[in-house]
């Protein structure tokens, strides 16, 4: 008798399943107790929108200001290459067989600052080969860094890398100013050879075979100076 005192209703043979059934039809509409069978073909296909297509005002805003930002970048990336062309370090050995103008001035005048890395000769032989590719402009710019050396080794100048021809001329003419009687014709010629190197290498015109001879004209005038009046110094 220890089955009815655990189980007071007994044994019985109704199936739970068909009860639950019952109450899911009685309680529930029948497309929740018996819901059909899904048919994939009514279902919605979803709208995806066109990838290669503009999204509205702020996607075609997107795309310009990408379009901008990549023509800035090739600009700056281009600005640099010529910067780093215009300024790049002057290779190549020196040749001792070659006349070296500095050889004839004497030692300068007070404490220069100079380049022994690339003499004068050396500019100018750079000077050469330029000129003679019909580089002109590259060649102007060799020939003034060989005038400045020049200048320094003469105690006119301090020959210091990145200077300005500003700086120099106001150098140039400060020192001949306290030299001997003659020498402000130095930097007056070297104005002119000052003038010419800006105007070659900073312009956007075309640097010609005349431009490259004024500038050397210019230059020996000034090395003209500088030269008599060391071999004036040196008879005394």
């Amino acid at each position: 008798m220890l089955w009815r005192v655990l189980d007071p209703f007994g044994p019985t043979d109704v199936d739970l399943d068909q009860v639950r059934d019952a109450a899911c039809e009685v309680t529930a509409p029948s497309r929740v107790c018996d819901p059909p069978e899904p048919n994939l073909d009514d279902l919605p296909t979803p709208d995806f929108p066109d990838p290669g297509a503009p999204i509205g005002g702020l996607g075609l805003l997107g795309q310009l200001l990408v379009v901008v930002l990549a023509a800035a970048l090739v600009l700056a990336l281009a600005w640099l290459a010529v910067r780093w062309y215009r300024s790049r370090d002057v290779g190549g050995e020196d040749d001792g067989d070659d006349l070296d103008r500095d050889e004839e001035i004497d030692e300068p005048i007070g404490a220069r600052v100079i380049d022994h890395e690339t003499p004068p000769e050396r500019w100018r032989r750079l000077a050469s080969d330029h000129r003679d590719a019909g580089r002109f402009r590259e060649s102007i710019r060799c020939e003034y860094r060989a005038l400045v050396g020049d200048l320094a080794r003469a105690g006119y100048v301090d020959e210091i890398p990145g200077r300005t021809s500003g700086e120099e001329r106001d150098q140039v003419a400060r020192i001949a100013d306290e030299r001997i009687e003659g020498n402000r014709a130095v930097s007056e010629a070297f104005d002119v050879a000052a003038d010419t190197f800006d105007v070659a290498w900073f312009d956007d015109t075309v640097v010609s075979r005349d431009d490259d001879e004024r500038f050397r004209t210019a230059q020996d005038a000034v090395l003209g100076v500088v030269l008599a009046g060391s071999r004036r110094a040196g008879r005394r």
